[in-house]
């Protein structure tokens, strides 16, 4: 293998994170056992070789019985279990997307690792900080393409479910179709789109629970209909109403 350069930088971002890889794991792990033992100071000592090229610095490592290379020491202090748990974040919870989970290019992820992100809600609370991520470390993160991909990851998670359709009439006598269920809208932004009979409805409400649509006085209800529901540019339902499983009122 090739003795290649490489940047203080680089080295101290990766073994950065794996250091928090290994903290994550103790704050786990401390929820049900205490943790007995510390970590005693840890020293890493490098023989390398320095280069700089009137722009950056660049290292590469001595091979076996090179002679005139400077060191480089690298000194890593202990962590006490209360010092793992009060500056770890909480274990992943139900509904979290991981960042490995959203297809996203191997060095955006590495990019993403660098500055902490694990998940999707990392990248969430940086975006509500009005944080600009192409002026971050190295630069070339889209976070527009980001948050379409993250979106469409956590619909992968979280696909929605239809536990009742009913078609009633409102205050002012106009047929509306109310469907109930779980996870039926993954953001605000996005308006569904309902077919019904191969007539466009009208959505009146929408949230993760809930959708109301008008139907106009053009469409036919059958004893057999077909709803096509697309809930978000990532998800779109096509289910059966029959006419034993509307209610009226």
């Amino acid at each position: 293998m090739a003795n290649e350069a490489w940047k203080l930088e680089s080295f101290v971002d990766s073994l950065v994170v794996e250091l928090d890889k290994t903290r994550e794991t103790l704050a786990v792990k401390s929820i049900n056992k205490p943790l007995t033992y510390t970590v005693k100071d840890v020293a890493l000592e490098l023989q390398i070789f320095p280069t700089y090229d009137g722009d950056a610095v660049e290292f590469r490592t001595a091979q076996p019985g090179q002679a005139g290379a400077s060191k480089l020491s690298i000194q890593l202090a202990s962590i006490t279990d209360q010092q793992v748990r009060a500056t770890s974040k909480g274990p992943p919870k139900k509904g979290d997307v991981e960042i490995d989970a959203v297809p996203i290019d191997p060095a955006t992820k590495k990019k993403l690792r660098r500055l902490g992100v694990t998940s999707v809600e990392d990248l969430e609370q940086i975006e509500k900080r009005d944080v600009d991520l192409q002026k971050v470390g190295e630069g070339g993160l889209d976070y527009k393409n980001l948050a379409n991909l993250i979106q469409r990851a956590r619909r992968g998670s979280t696909p929605p479910r239809v536990s009742q359709a009913s078609l009633e009439r409102d205050a002012d006598g106009r047929r509306v179709l109310r469907i109930e269920g779980q996870n039926l809208a993954i953001s605000a932004s996005h308006v569904p789109v309902a077919v019904f009979n191969a007539k466009l409805g009208e959505v009146r409400a929408h949230d993760a629970r809930r959708l109301t649509i008008e139907l106009g006085d053009d469409v036919e209800v059958r004893p057999d209909n077909e709803l096509i529901l697309t809930l978000d540019p990532y998800c779109i339902v096509r289910m059966q109403v029959r006419e034993g499983a509307v209610r009226s009122r």
